[in-house]
């Protein structure tokens, strides 16, 4: 019988691992010259090891391992998407990668997946389900890959959502969600003190699309179900809405400034925010901070009656509309400075 010292158990355990293990996967990364160098689209100023990702693989699912008897055959899927997604972003970090060919290698997780029990169960149809599953896998797996951009923002906005996946799910009596939010949350969690700023180590591609893969398989195995069942599908959407929101940003303004889509640069929430006279440690916590008020939504759009639920979830869309608005006219603002210099 699975109880609530399993999800503490699973948290201490992928905490200690992956807090343990980060420093060897620093050393390998230098050993194998797996590392990120600075340039002109990039914001730190040395060569840093990309292996950290690999600290919170392990970490999570030895912390499963050992915790549960959920069911394998779905905690296979995971592992088997979030394996190839982790050798793809390997490959992608040491060798580089089209686009393409990195949109191909998610896909095939996300049906991996799908095949494998991790499914949207709102449709009925099964190759509905598997286009709408395969849809917010890939989308979520991409939104953290491109949030990815400073010190302990991507890691630390997905222990944030880990967390409160987690406390979602047990106060939905779903302990086996919980226990692998709260897995994720602690391998997070260990990571962060190697990935704060500054940082002796990142995560690299394969780390970023691992924890998007993760998170977007929690949030389509919950049920999320509450009395409200025109908000159940909200509550993802919202605990995860920071990577959603930066993603929309930025994939707009590389549109109206007539840019690659797929190109990377400092034109993400976080480098607009370390522009307007925020350091980029202070700006990272900015976004911490709107994560958790994210989440703190979902959790109250949870447990209170519609009508207010309704109204707390049109408040935080529109709140977040200004505030991408706002960014977007100082992005704008600063480039068209920077043209006419």
């Amino acid at each position: 019988m699975v109880t609530i010292q399993d999800i503490f158990g699973a948290f201490f355990i992928a905490l200690i691992i992956s807090y343990g293990f980060t420093p060897l996967a620093r050393q390998i990364a230098f050993k194998i010259r797996l590392l990120d160098h600075p340039n002109s689209k990039k914001s730190h100023a040395h060569a840093t090891p990309l292996l950290g990702g690999l600290s919170i693989f392990l970490a999570f699912f030895t912390a499963i391992l050992f915790t549960t008897h959920i069911n394998r055959f779905i905690i296979c899927g995971i592992l088997v998407g979030g394996a190839i997604l982790m050798t793809l972003g390997i490959i992608d970090d040491k060798l580089g990668m089209m686009p393409g060919m990195k949109l191909s290698g998610q896909i095939l997780a996300a049906l991996i997946a799908y095949k494998m029990g991790v499914r949207v169960i709102t449709f009925e149809d099964y190759y509905v389900s598997m286009f709408f599953t395969v849809f917010w896998i890939v989308g979520i797996t991409n939104a953290f890959n491109l949030l990815d951009n400073l010190n302990g923002l991507s890691s630390g906005i997905a222990g944030i959502s880990a967390i409160f996946f987690g406390i979602i799910a047990l106060l939905d009596s779903q302990i086996y969600i919980a226990i692998l939010s709260f897995a994720l949350a602690g391998g997070c969690l260990g990571f962060l003190k190697h990935n704060f700023p500054k940082a002796s180590i990142f995560m690299g591609d394969s780390g970023s699309m691992f924890l998007g893969f993760t998170l977007a398989s929690i949030a389509v195995l919950g049920s999320w179900e509450t009395d409200k069942i025109s908000l159940s599908l909200s509550l993802p959407i919202l605990v995860l809405g920071y990577p959603i929101f930066d993603t929309t940003l930025v994939t707009l303004l590389r549109l109206i400034e007539k840019r690659p889509v797929f190109l990377g640069g400092k034109d993400h929430s976080s480098h607009i925010l370390a522009s307007l006279k925020f350091k980029k440690k202070r700006a990272v916590l900015v976004i911490y901070v709107v994560s958790i008020l994210l989440g703190f939504s979902a959790l109250l759009v949870s447990v209170l009656p519609l009508a207010i639920a309704i109204l707390i979830f049109i408040i935080v869309v529109c709140n977040m509309i200004s505030f991408g608005v706002y960014l977007a006219l100082k992005r704008l603002k600063s480039a068209k400075i920077r043209r006419k210099i």
